[in-house]
């Protein structure tokens, strides 16, 4: 894992949102944390951040606009997108990631892991 990797975790429902921070952080990484787009744009915008996961449903609608902001704003970040659902899988292009939230914690983090390992390595291409 490179040092000091900072993760930003975007989601509405507050339990799963400390949760999933709690896991990421026992793994050694740095997480943010927001509970909805603004304010998840806000955190991205004041610090620097190597991975983004993000909820796909956030209230009032989905998280598309926000990761096509994230796109505009970084285009070779890392998002991971969050969705109960299955039909997410076909909309998520590469370099973003889909994470189910039936996943437990141990894949989680090898998706985080192996997902800022390849960011870095393109970055230092």
């Amino acid at each position: 894992m490179p040092a000091h990797s900072t993760i930003l975790c975007i989601d509405d429902e507050e339990l799963a949102l400390s949760l999933r921070k709690l896991v990421l952080e026992s793994a050694g990484y740095s997480v943010l944390t927001a509970t909805n787009a603004t304010q998840g744009l806000e955190v991205f915008n004041s610090n620097s951040i190597n991975l983004v996961i993000t909820d796909h449903l956030l209230a009032p609608g989905t998280g598309r606009s926000l990761v096509a902001e994230l796109r505009r704003l970084s285009p070779k970040l890392p998002i991971m997108i969050l969705s109960g659902g299955t039909a997410l899988r076909e909309m998520v292009e590469p370099p973003d990631y889909c994470l189910h939230k039936l996943e437990g914690p141990t894949e989680m983090i090898a998706k985080v892991r192996s997902a800022i390992l390849l960011a870095t390595r393109v970055t230092h291409l």
